[in-house]
This record gives structure tokens, C-alpha cells and sequence, in this order.
């Protein structure tokens, strides 16, 4: 009866999908993620920089925002429609916007939130750059 038991606890832990491998990931399904993050990470931080004021919400900042959130929005969309012809396309102007996004959240050196959002910016063009064509 015990032996029985242990092999029904260990069906429903197969059955879940407990215990097997992980899949590994595609460059492409990694580069949505990152993008998907990285506006998500952008938003919270135009937020943020509305929210304080000063040099923080100066055009130059809160544009920078916002057009890597539209871009990184944008490849995201393609990239999770599998758009074969506009995927490689999308992913450079998000490489783009978030290296110019990345440059002018460094100017704000002491501040985690504004580093945080430039180290997001990295990852996503480390990851999309691959899929540019």
C-alpha cells in the first residue's frame, strides 16, 4: 500500500511538471522578456521622475522615457507575434532608444532608481542586438 502511495505522490509530481527539465529559452523569447521588462522598468521610472521634478522631469528625461517605452513596447509586439520581417527591424530601434535612454539616466549618478532603469536599458540591448539582422 506504501509503495503504492509513493507512486501516486510521484505521478501528480510528473504530471505537474514538477522535477522536469527546464526548457531552455530562445534568443528571441529572452529579447521579449527583456523588452516587456525594460518598459515596464522605463514607466515606473517616468513616474518617478514626473513625481520628484526638477532635472527629473526635464523634457530630455521624461522623452528619453518614453520613447524607449515605445520602442521597447513595439519590438515586444513583434516579437510576440513572431513578425519575421519586422522582428530584427523593431529590436534595433529598441537597441537604439534604450542606449539613448541608458546615457541619460547615467547623468543622475547618485540616484538607484534613475541606475536601475539604465541597467535594465543594457540588458535589453545585450539581448536584442542579437536578433538584429
Amino acid at each position: 500500500m506504501k509503495s503504492f502511495f509513493l507512486f501516486l505522490v510521484a505521478m501528480a509530481i510528473t504530471t505537474m511538471g514538477m522535477f522536469q527539465p527546464a526548457m531552455s529559452q530562445t534568443t528571441s523569447e529572452i529579447a521579449k522578456g527583456n523588452t516587456k521588462h525594460c518598459a515596464d522598468v522605463c514607466q515606473k521610472t517616468l513616474d518617478y521622475c514626473v513625481k520628484k521634478g526638477g532635472k527629473h522631469s526635464e523634457a530630455s528625461v521624461t522623452n528619453s522615457l518614453k520613447d524607449c517605452i515605445q520602442a521597447c513596447k513595439s519590438a515586444f509586439d513583434f516579437l510576440n507575434r513572431g513578425s519575421a520581417g519586422l522582428q530584427g527591424k523593431s529590436c534595433a530601434l529598441a537597441v537604439q532608444a534604450c542606449n539613448e535612454c541608458a546615457k541619460t539616466m547615467d547623468a543622475f549618478s547618485g540616484d538607484n532608481t534613475m541606475l536601475a532603469c539604465a541597467n535594465e536599458c543594457r540588458k535589453t540591448v545585450g539581448n536584442c542586438e542579437k536578433l538584429v539582422k
